[in-house]
C-alpha cells in the first residue's frame, strides 16, 4: 500500500511494507513537520501585493509554521492565500510590514491584520468556500482585527498610556501639552450645564446654560475679560465693574469707523435736547416756531415743513443789538442781505440785489392766467374793454379763492390791477392784458 498524508499538516503516513530501508528518512521529515506545526516560527518576506502560504505533502513548507512573522516591503495591501483550501490551519501572525496583510483561503470571509499589529487566525479548510476567522476578535477584552482597538477595558485602578493617566473622573497628563486632534467636530456635552476653564485647580472662566441663554463669566473676583489681536494688542475689555471698554480707533459700525471721542459723545449726556428735537436733524418735517442759526459752516431753517441747509458761501455775519425777549432788532452791515432792519413786528427791508436779474419777464392776455412757472410772479395789467365793471377771481393753487371787482365805474377808461401769484395760483375774469415778472431770488 502506498503512503498517504494527513490533511492539515501534510505528514506522510507510510504504507504497510513500503519504504524498506528508507522509512527512517521519511520519519525524520515527519518529525520536522510536526515540530514546525507545533511551535515553528517562520519569517515570511512579502513583496508586491500577493503571495501564497502553502502546506506541502511530505516536505517542509512555509504553510506549516505555527507563528508567521511577516516582513519585507510590500507595495500595497498584501493578500496571502492559504493553500490548499481544504486544510484546517491555525496561525499566530505578527505583521512587521508597513502595509495591511489580508489572509484568504476561499470565497468566504477574510482577515486583515493592520501594519505593526498581530492576530490569531484560523482557516476552516472548507474548500472553494473556505473562510478565515480572526479569533482574537472573539476574546473578551481583546485586540480586534489586529488594529489596536479594544472592545472594552475594565481597569478599576486606572489606566496609564505613556504619561497620560485616566482614573475615575479625571485625566492627568504628567508633562507637556495635550493635543486633541479629530477628523470631525469636537463636541463638549456637559449635562450639568457648565463648562469650566481652570489653571492649576483655580477656576478662571465658566460657560453656563441659563434657560438656553449662554452665560460667559470670569470666576476670579476683580478680574476682566480681555480681547486681543494675535500679536497681543488689546482691542476691547469687559471690566469687573461691568464697563465694556473699547480701545480708541477700534470701534466701527458696519465697517465704518466711529471717530468721535468719549468726551464728544458725553456732551449728549449733559444736553437737554429731546428726541423730537434730534429727529429734526434727521430730516423730520415737523415745523417749529423758531429759526435755528448754525455757525459759519451753514444755517438750518424751517421752510414750509422741510429742513434745509444753506451753503456756507451764502451765510452772512449777523450781530444783534438791543435784543429783548429773543427779538433781533438790527442787522450788521455786510454783503448780500445787509443794511436792513428786522423790527419787533417782523418786517424787513432789503436791497434790490435780493432778486435775480435773470428773472423772466412775460406778457399775458385773455380771460385767465395760471402761474405754471417755478417761482412766484408779479402781474400788472388792465381790462381789455373800456368802461363797465371789471371783476375776477384769484386762486392760490391749493383751494384758496377770492373775488374782487376793480371797476372804477368810469365807462371811458380801462381798469388796472396788480397781483402776486404763487406757483400754481391763477386769476380769471373779464378779458385783460398785462405783463408779469418772476420773483426769482438773487
Amino acid at each position: 500500500m502506498v503512503s498517504t498524508y494527513t490533511t492539515n499538516g501534510g505528514i506522510e503516513k507510510i504504507g504497510s511494507g513500503e519504504q524498506s530501508g528508507t522509512w527512517g528518512d521519511t520519519t525524520n521529515t515527519n518529525f520536522d513537520i510536526i515540530d514546525r506545526l507545533i511551535s515553528g516560527v517562520g519569517a515570511i518576506t512579502l513583496s508586491g501585493t500577493s503571495s501564497t502560504l502553502t502546506t506541502s505533502e511530505g516536505t517542509l513548507s512555509n504553510g506549516m509554521f505555527k507563528v508567521l512573522v511577516l516582513g519585507g516591503s510590500p507595495s500595497g495591501t498584501h493578500t496571502i492565500t492559504i493553500a490548499p483550501n481544504d486544510a484546517d490551519k491555525l496561525y499566530f501572525v505578527k505583521n512587521g510590514t508597513d502595509q495591511i496583510a489580508t489572509f484568504t483561503q476561499g470565497s468566504g470571509a477574510n482577515v486583515s491584520v493592520a501594519a505593526g499589529a498581530g492576530a490569531i487566525i484560523f482557516a476552516d479548510g472548507a474548500g472553494s468556500g473556505a473562510a478565515v476567522t480572526d479569533l482574537t476578535a472573539l476574546f473578551p477584552n481583546s485586540n480586534t482585527s489586529g488594529a489596536g482597538v479594544f472592545s472594552s477595558i475594565t481597569a478599576n485602578g486606572g489606566v496609564t498610556v505613556d504619561n497620560i493617566n485616566i482614573n475615575g473622573t479625571e485625566i492627568d497628563l504628567s508633562s507637556g501639552d495635550l493635543t486633541v486632534d479629530v477628523a470631525g467636530n469636537i463636541d463638549l456635552d456637559a449635562d450639568g450645564g457648565t463648562i469650566k476653564i481652570s489653571d492649576g485647580g483655580t477656576e478662571l472662566l465658566n460657560i453656563t446654560n441659563s434657560s438656553s441663554d449662554v452665560v460667559i463669566k470670569p470666576v476670579v473676583d476683580g478680574k476682566d475679560i480681555i480681547f486681543q489681536q494675535r500679536d497681543g494688542t488689546e482691542v476691547a475689555r469687559i471690566e469687573d465693574n461691568g464697563t465694556f471698554n473699547v480701545v480708541t480707533d477700534k470701534f466701527a459700525i458696519n465697517g465704518t469707523a466711529v471717530t468721535s471721542t468719549a468726551a464728544e459723545l458725553n456732551i449728549l449726556d449733559t444736553a437737554t435736547v429731546t428726541a423730537s428735537e434730534l429727529n429734526l436733524l434727521d430730516g423730520d418735517t415737523s415745523v417749529g416756531s423758531s429759526i435755528t442759526v448754525a455757525d459759519s459752516d451753514g444755517i438750518i431753517v424751517n421752510d414750509a415743513g422741510t429742513m434745509k441747509t444753506i451753503p456756507a458761501s451764502a451765510v452772512k455775519t449777523y450781530a444783534t443789538t438791543g435784543a429783548t425777549s429773543g427779538t433781533v432788532t438790527s442787522v450788521a452791515t455786510g454783503s448780500g442781505l445787509t443794511g436792513g432792519t428786522i423790527t419787533s413786528s417782523g418786517s424787513v427791508s432789503m436791497k434790490n440785489s435780493w432778486m435775480s436779474t435773470s428773472s423772466a419777464v412775460f406778457s399775458i392776455s385773455g380771460t385767465s392766467f395760471t402761474n405754471s412757472r417755478s417761482y412766484p410772479v408779479f402781474i400788472s395789467g388792465r381790462s381789455a374793454a373800456g368802461g363797465g365793471s371789471f371783476s375776477f377771481s384769484v386762486n392760490n393753487g391749493s383751494g384758496g379763492t377770492g373775488t374782487i371787482d376793480m371797476g372804477d365805474g368810469d365807462s371811458g377808461t380801462n381798469d388796472p390791477f396788480a397781483f402776486i401769484l404763487p406757483v400754481g395760483g391763477s386769476i380769471s375774469g373779464s378779458s385783460f392784458t398785462g405783463v408779469g415778472i418772476e420773483l426769482r431770488p438773487g
